[in-house]
């Protein structure tokens, strides 16, 4: 018999410019573990893959979740979206099961079209206190990005997946 949706150990994946990060859940609002990994230099594409195969092989997940970054509207670069290719077979020849949602089916998940992804991160530091703490401050226009928001943007993953799975689950 399958677990359902909410009894998987789910790992969401955001691929970023300098590795990933992730955000590795057992139930809904329940996060096991979270964090980046950064990859620099030559083959960051290779790196990158075999630091998340690690992270998998220690995990152990049910499902990997990752960003839909093929589609017409995805702003992700050339790069990243042949890394999610590869995360993509990766999890074929693991048996793990993959799946993939774009920015607009999160921000659907967050009930607003329009929404931030800081914003997006506000609201589930407000949901899961374990992340509170890695909420980084609002960015001035002149700032980079903060990459401790990485990790919610993994978490958006995971809880997008969630909130997905429960609409589809029979009563």
């Amino acid at each position: 018999m399958k677990a359902r949706p909410c009894d998987e150990l789910i790992l969401a994946l955001y691929p970023t410019v300098r590795g990933f990060a992730y955000a590795l859940f057992e139930a809904p609002l329940s996060p096991v573990d979270w964090g980046t990994r950064e990859f620099i230099g030559p083959d960051k594409n290779a790196r990158t893959l075999a630091g998340i195969a690690r992270l998998c092989k220690a995990a152990r997940p049910e499902t990997i979740v990752i960003e839909d970054g093929v589609g017409e509207s995805s702003k992700r670069s050339q790069r990243v979206q042949r890394l999610l290719g590869l995360i993509g077979a990766m999890a074929e020849v693991e048996n793990i099961t993959l799946v993939r949602y774009s920015r607009r089916a999160i921000r659907e998940t967050f009930h607003h079209p329009s929404i931030t992804r800081q914003e997006i991160a506000q609201a589930i530091a407000t949901y899961i206190p374990a992340l509170s703490d890695r909420l980084p401050p609002m960015r001035k226009l002149w700032q980079s990005e903060d990459p401790r928001l990485w990790i919610f943007d993994a978490a958006s993953l995971a809880l997008t997946h969630y909130a997905r799975a429960m609409d589809d689950e029979p009563p």
